[in-house]
């Protein structure tokens, strides 16, 4: 039974990536298409075009996303460095700060 649950799950991710990717094909060659040969004067992509041109970019930049990470070990070394310098009445300032900010509940 539970192996064929993860199986059924893998089945539903790959079909959904594909799709995922299919969709993507069609919005770079639709952007593409209607973009780069007015002002360029290149030539249209066809759908297999865009689908390689999305790899290269891939290839080219890279699959792992390390973009979106920099700084964030910095700025929370650095988070972490103040809150161990507090007093306890500055931590609870903090923790009531965060909470009036970021835990907003209606009123009851």
């Amino acid at each position: 039974m539970r192996r064929g649950y993860w199986f059924l799950k893998g089945v539903k991710f790959l079909l959904l990536f594909a799709i995922f990717i299919a969709l993507m094909g069609w919005v770079v060659m639709q952007l593409w298409n209607m973009f780069v040969p007015e002002l360029t004067g290149w030539q249209q992509l066809t759908y297999t075009n865009a689908l390689l041109l999305m790899l290269l970019v891939k290839l080219l930049v890279g699959f792992k996303g390390h973009a979106k990470h920099y700084g964030r070990h910095y700025w929370g070394h650095k988070f972490k460095e103040r809150w161990s310098n507090m007093s306890e009445e500055e931590r609870a300032a903090m923790r009531e700060k965060f909470k009036n900010r970021w835990c907003r509940h209606p009123e009851e």
